[in-house]
């Protein structure tokens, strides 16, 4: 296991079609297809929302995760339950500012987040009931997909 500094993100460079092809079926019909950048996400700075991680809670069963260098390994529940054996994962969790919004994205399911989960952790860890969202739209995310 690697370290903190980037172990679970250490899974090769892939092609989007490549990435869709290895994309657990749970994940692709939790998420959409879109193609969006992270640095398009991150530019979407309001509005400012709560949601409850109760209404979150059916996402942290997705294996969204790296480990060892393997895509869609470790689920965020693992990581809740068994935090000793996620150390790379445990370090983020805990080095997250909390206070920076999630940015999630609304399905006909529930709320999707989009970037964020060990920031979502890092509130149910310290006994926290809700997170700071940025909820987008179908819309809103198909904008800035290309």
């Amino acid at each position: 296991m690697g370290s903190a500094s980037g172990a679970d993100r250490s899974a090769p460079d892939v092609t989007r079609e490549e990435l869709l092809r290895q994309t657990p079926p749970a994940i692709r019909a939790a998420f959409g297809d879109e193609a969006w950048r992270l640095e398009d996400l991150w530019a979407i700075t309001g509005p400012v929302t709560r949601v409850s991680v109760t209404a979150l809670d059916w996402l942290l069963d997705l294996p969204l995760w790296q480990r060892d260098g393997m895509r869609f390994q470790v689920s965020p529940r693992e990581v809740l339950n068994v935090p000793d054996q996620f150390p790379d994962h445990l370090a983020r969790v805990r080095a997250v500012d909390v206070t920076f919004p999630v940015h999630a994205v609304r399905r006909s399911h529930g709320v999707a987040i989009l970037d964020g989960y060990h920031r979502l952790l890092s509130t149910i860890l310290d006994g926290g009931t809700s997170v700071p969202a940025i909820v987008l739209s179908p819309a809103q995310l198909a904008s800035i997909s290309g």
